[in-house]
Parts: C-alpha cells; sequence; structure tokens
C-alpha cells in the first residue's frame, strides 16, 4: 500500500519537486548519520549527552545556524563529525537554495508563459485577445460587480507568448493555446470555472465568428459530457452568423453588428441618450437591468409592479420574458406563468426579494 502510494506521488511530481524531495531525504539521512557520529565520539566526555541532542547538533551544524549549546571537544568528534559536518551543510544548503530558487523561478516563468495546468477553481475564463484595452474593460466591469469583485480571471490565448505585466499585476492567469482545442480548455480548469467569455479573435471581423461558433461548440460538448454546468455568453461580430451561433446553445450571445450605428441614430433624435444607455450597461454605476426567475406565477404585472413602486427600496419592474420573448412596458392585465422571468431595474439583483415576499405573505393561505 505504501508503495503504491509512493509510485502515485512521483508519477504526479514534476522533475524538479522529485529533485527537492531527493535533497531533502538526503539532509535527512546526513542529520541522522552525523549525529549518531557526534553521540558516539562525545557521550564519554559531556556529562548527560542524549542521542536528541546530537541530533539536534547536527541539524543546527549542518545548516550553519550553530547556537554553540553543544559542541565537540574530542579530537574524533572535532575532526572525523564536526569538520564532514561543517562541509557537506554548506554545500548542501547552497544546493537546496538554488534548487528552490531555480523552482520558483520555473514556476513564475512557465505561469507568465502560460504552460502551467490550472488548478483554480470558480474562476473566469476570457477566451482570445483582440486587444488589451478590451481585456481590461472587461476585468473592470466584472470587479465593479460585488458577486464578481475577487473572483480570479484566467485568459486563454495563442496570440501572446507572455501574459502583459498589467494583466498579471491585476492577478489574472495565463494559459497558452487555441481555445478551439480541448486540451486547452482543460488545462483552464473550464469544468470548474463559473463562466466563459468568448470574445472575437478580430474586432469587427466577421471571419472571426466560425472560431467563435467553434469555441462555443466545444464547450458546450464539454459541459454535457461531464455534466458540469458551464455559463457561457460568446461575442459575435456579424449578426448575418445569428443563427449559426444559436446551434452552438451558449448562454448568451452578443451581437456587436449594428450597435453603434443603432446608438447614433438614437443620439441624434434625443441628444445625451448615451449617457442613460451607458449607465444601464455597466456595474459601476448606478441602476441596472437584471433578470429574475420568479415565483409569482398566477399574479397580473401591473399588481407586481404596484407593489414594487410602493416597496422602500427604489426599483422598477420594467418588463417580463416569455419563453425567448422579451417585453418591456407589457399590457398590464399581462399574467406571470410557470417560466417567465421578470426584467427588473435595480442597484441590486437581490432587491426584488424582499418585494417577491411581501406579495407571498399577502396571499391567502
Amino acid at each position: 500500500m505504501f508503495l503504491q502510494l509512493v509510485r502515485k506521488f512521483i508519477a504526479r511530481s514534476s522533475e524538479t519537486s522529485i529533485r527537492l524531495w531527493k535533497i531533502v531525504l538526503v539532509a535527512s539521512g546526513l542529520n541522522l548519520l552525523f549525529g549518531v557520529g557526534f553521540y558516539f565520539a562525545e557521550r564519554n566526555h559531556q556529562i548527560g549527552l542524549t542521542f536528541i541532542d546530537s541530533i539536534w547538533w547536527a541539524m543546527v551544524t549542518m545548516t550553519t545556524v550553530g547556537y554553540g549549546d553543544y559542541f565537540p571537544q574530542t579530537f574524533a568528534g572535532r575532526f572525523l563529525i564536526a569538520y564532514p559536518c561543517f562541509m557537506v551543510g554548506i554545500g548542501l544548503l547552497g544546493y537546496l537554495l538554488a534548487s528552490v530558487t531555480e523552482t520558483v523561478l520555473q514556476r513564475v516563468s512557465l505561469k507568465r508563459k502560460g504552460a502551467m495546468k490550472l488548478s483554480q477553481k470558480n474562476h473566469i475564463i476570457i477566451c482570445n485577445y483582440p486587444s488589451l484595452d478590451k481585456v481590461l474593460q472587461i476585468l473592470d466591469e466584472l470587479q465593479a460587480n460585488p458577486n464578481y469583485a475577487d473572483k480570479k480571471v484566467a485568459l486563454v490565448t495563442n496570440d501572446l507568448d507572455e501574459l502583459p505585466s498589467v494583466l498579471a499585476k491585476r492577478g489574472v492567469f495565463f494559459v497558452k493555446g487555441l481555445p478551439t482545442s480541448e486540451e486547452t480548455l482543460y488545462q483552464a480548469n473550464v469544468t470548474e470555472c463559473d463562466g466563459v467569455f468568448v470574445l472575437a479573435a478580430v474586432t469587427g471581423d466577421p471571419n472571426s465568428d466560425s472560431q467563435t461558433y467553434a469555441i462555443g461548440s466545444i464547450i458546450e460538448l464539454i459541459e454535457r459530457d461531464t455534466k458540469s454546468p458551464i455559463k457561457t455568453v460568446v461575442e459575435l461580430v456579424s449578426s448575418r452568423n445569428l443563427r449559426m451561433m444559436e446551434r452552438a446553445e451558449t448562454d448568451g450571445i452578443i451581437l456587436a453588428d449594428g450597435v453603434n450605428e443603432r446608438m447614433i441614430v438614437q443620439e441624434f433624435f434625443y441628444p445625451g441618450i448615451h449617457k442613460t444607455i451607458d449607465q444601464l450597461i455597466t456595474s459601476r454605476e448606478g441602476s441596472q437591468f437584471y433578470l429574475h426567475e420568479t415565483s409569482l406565477q398566477g399574479q397580473r404585472f401591473i399588481d407586481v409592479q404596484i407593489a414594487t413602486l410602493q416597496h422602500p427600496v427604489d426599483m422598477q419592474l420594467v418588463g417580463i420574458i416569455k419563453a425567448d420573448r422579451h417585453i418591456l412596458n407589457p399590457p398590464k392585465d399581462t399574467l406571470i406563468e410557470v417560466g417567465d422571468r421578470l426584467i427588473i431595474l435595480a442597484n441590486k439583483a437581490e432587491d426584488f426579494l424582499s418585494v417577491e415576499k411581501d406579495i407571498q405573505a399577502k396571499q391567502p393561505a
């Protein structure tokens, strides 16, 4: 049983780790050897000297600490035991420190170059690297949300040889490889992440959509095979590829196509409207839209809306989602049915829970 555990440990350990363990074992063996030698050379000349004292002397001597509480008094103890102990201890300590330093530098280098398998859990994965500014903007938005402020982020791309220092300082992990490769995604520990953003490899290039589709499809296949829920949101450049992307069955699709054009027309109609929209789509200030899976089936939309307005917390009920239809400002007599979700404008997603509890408490038993 013990030998099997040792074999498993060796199989999972890196070459550097095995070398360090060998050094530790050699050092322990020499510590015991010199301790035994010191004990037999000095036991008749130092009253009260024990075997444990001798082992202690050997350790403080090998590590060049030298407390001086014990020291050799015989010729054999000085020149046959202590002298070799000095020489071996200094050499072994130097070799151990060099090996540890090498290991640390090697791990840092591998981490910066994206060659290490991530053991991180509950992290966010960003696939592709269109630009540093875009990745930083996503980081800012994530960290502005209290629920994601402390989440670690891993960048998966084959376009970088080394993680930029500005991202390293933000605590971003790096996995170098093609996001279309299952091996690369598993290296990023995709099955234990909190979600994946798939960005267009080249901003504004519709040809990037085919790669986005491939990444989204692979992640969904991994999700089915491992039965691990993986929330995936993808960025699509061209609306012409929307139907293709929908076949991948990702959790969310953001269309970049036509957004600026629609925004500039709305800004022409209502100058300054962009400031309102900016606040709605950022986590950094003001209120945001939240989608709430409600348990208020059978209630009229208008009744829930009134209850929301009368609640002490500032929030608004602005719409409902039925199947795939997103309805803003629906008819007042709209009934909330099983599977419907509510669109809420609030400072926090949890604000509406208190409204829901109040409505349920007033219902007849």
